[in-house]
């Protein structure tokens, strides 16, 4: 006699397939299943856990309910260790997929190399790589949405294991032909009153300004904008500086525009590139594979910026 606690690995997958892409429809094609194999394993799951999973909108697909969450959640948790423990038992056949996520501004300098080496070295690796700035890293790795992210060391808090792998220094970046960068070397205090180009990204944001506010100054502020290159168009053509961490290999931006990098001349410590993962678990074997490709890409780019 079946037991009502009963609930299959099979459901969960169809369960979480739905969740993250909010509609039973799309989570079947993706499946390669029946719309109603999808539907008939939520149903089961909700009468297992006599609770709501979803709110049904006719126009807007599925939304999660608090229990659903939860459920979700801990699913991801599940299928993880059941793929983890098949992964442990085929060591020479690493496949599956892999959830991991790189901060926006690291992605374009860091990820090309990384992704080439792990396609070659782990064909069998599906890469699922999310595009996060820090607030919504930290989320994914408390829901399991992601199991580990390459960022900086901004606002990841308790429960977040870092492996520092490398550290930026800011630098300011002004117009070639700003004479502001005739000066060799700049001081905040020089810079408050200019005309500042703010990388807008949530907690980013709150970095930059706070480099002023701590030692009592205010930045002018004229622009923002949450894009790398878009602060870097705007800086090139004359509408202000900006302070960034990150140097492109060539100092020419989108539309031809060129950008030259000034040091500070106060004390600023610089950010750390890290690996974030979840506190006090270990590494799934696809994400350690992930961690091992991008230690070697920053030792390599720390090595290749030595003078």
């Amino acid at each position: 006699m079946r037991s009502s606690r009963e609930f299959t690995l099979t459901q969960l997958s169809y369960f979480a397939r739905a969740a993250e892409l909010g509609s039973m429809t799309d989570a079947a094609v993706d499946l390669f299943i029946a719309q109603s194999a999808v539907s008939n394993a939520i149903t089961q799951l909700e009468k297992t856990f006599d609770t709501q999973l979803f709110i049904r909108h006719r126009t807007k697909g599925l939304q999660l309910t608090a229990t659903g969450t939860e459920l979700l959640t801990r699913t991801r948790a599940i299928l993880g260790a059941v793929d983890d423990t098949y992964d442990a038992f085929r060591p020479d056949a690493l496949d599956g997929t892999l959830h991991a996520a790189c901060f926006p501004s690291l992605a374009p300098f860091f990820l090309p190399q990384i992704m080439l080496d792990l396609a070659q070295q782990h064909p069998g690796i599906e890469p699922h790589i999310r595009d996060y700035a820090a607030d919504e890293i930290v989320r994914s790795l408390s829901s399991r949405a992601i199991d580990i992210a390459l960022t900086y060391d901004l606002g990841l808090g308790d429960g977040i294991r870092k492996e520092r792998l490398a550290t930026a220094p800011l630098y300011v970046a002004l117009a070639e032909d700003d004479p502001l960068a005739l000066r060799g070397r700049l001081s905040l205090a020089e810079l408050a009153t200019e005309p500042m180009v703010l990388l807008d990204m949530p907690i980013s944001r709150d970095y930059f300004t706070d480099v002023f506010t701590s030692r009592g100054l205010t930045p002018t502020i004229r622009y923002r904008f949450a894009s790398f290159e878009a602060v870097r168009a705007m800086v090139a053509r004359g509408h202000g500086y900006s302070l960034l961490h990150q140097r492109p290999a060539v100092g020419r931006t989108y539309d031809g525009g060129r950008i030259t990098a000034v040091p500070l001349t106060d004390d600023v410590p610089g950010l750390d590139i890290v690996l974030a993962s979840r506190e006090g678990e270990p590494l799934n074997r696809k994400a350690a594979v992930f961690a091992e490709h991008c230690r070697a890409a920053l030792s390599a780019a720390v090595a290749g910026a030595r003078p």
